[in-house]
């Protein structure tokens, strides 16, 4: 049995939507067993470390959990471009870790998101990446790392299963923008879910609204959550063919 403890979090002003208030339900795991991790995921929750949460923001619903149907997805002939203008990017997958070199890739990454989109600026600490992205050891927890000529481009925090992948976390170097490295690296987790006989790639929440968060529709076809449900109901998903 999974040891979970479940707390609701503040209101407090929503990161995506101006104008919006936002809240969180979180469950903190002190054990998460592979099985018990799915179920989550099928029932739209997020993991960050040892952090489990999902949005209970009353009168909402712009965070709608969205789902890659792996073996059906064939990429556009625009993606199939930025996978040709990347065939030298070299990825490597291992167990998830913090070194000095991740974590200026991530500083960059995130003055230049400030710049361009306003992100709140912030420079992680070595203690803050571990208990983000490395926290709990789980198992089914990698770190996809993408060098170009031997130099760390990129970097995807990416959770396997049994059955399905989730997709946590990418930063990749700002002068490197014009290669699409977050398409390039989505396409790549798409491959590896494929080889590994996955059936779905978890991107998290979809926000229509949102810059930063409206690009996960474009890997048709994927499934929407209709709703969030306890741990006791059955999660419907239903399926869409287009990116809308």
């Amino acid at each position: 049995m999974a040891r979970e403890l479940e707390i609701v979090g503040d209101q407090h002003d929503c990161a995506y939507l101006s104008g919006r208030t936002a809240q969180m339900t979180f469950r903190y795991a002190l054990e998460l067993p592979e099985q018990r991790y799915s179920a989550l995921l099928e029932r739209g929750w997020r993991r960050f470390g040892r952090s489990l949460f999902r949005p209970i923001c009353g009168g909402c619903r712009e965070c709608q959990p969205l789902r890659i149907c792996i073996n059906e997805f064939q990429p556009s002939k625009s993606q199939r471009r930025i996978l040709a203008r990347n065939q030298e990017i070299n990825l490597t997958i291992q167990s998830p870790r913090v070194t000095q070199e991740y974590l200026d890739l991530y500083d960059r990454y995130h003055a230049d998101m400030n710049r361009r989109r306003n992100w709140p600026s912030r420079e992680i600490t070595a203690d803050q990446y571990h208990e983000s992205f490395v926290e709990g050891n789980f198992g089914f927890s990698r770190e996809f790392i993408y060098r170009l000529n031997g130099k760390l481009v990129g970097l995807g925090i990416v959770d396997i299963t049994q059955s399905a992948m989730s997709s946590i976390y990418f930063f990749y170097a700002p002068e490197l923008r014009s290669l699409s490295l977050g398409t390039f690296s989505v396409l790549k987790e798409l491959e590896a879910g494929r080889q590994l006989k996955k059936a779905h790639l978890y991107m998290g929440y979809y926000i229509r609204d949102c810059g930063s968060m409206n690009y996960k529709n474009r890997f048709p076809p994927y499934q929407i959550l209709e709703n969030f449900v306890d741990d006791s109901k059955t999660p419907a998903w239903v399926t869409k063919t287009d990116a809308e």
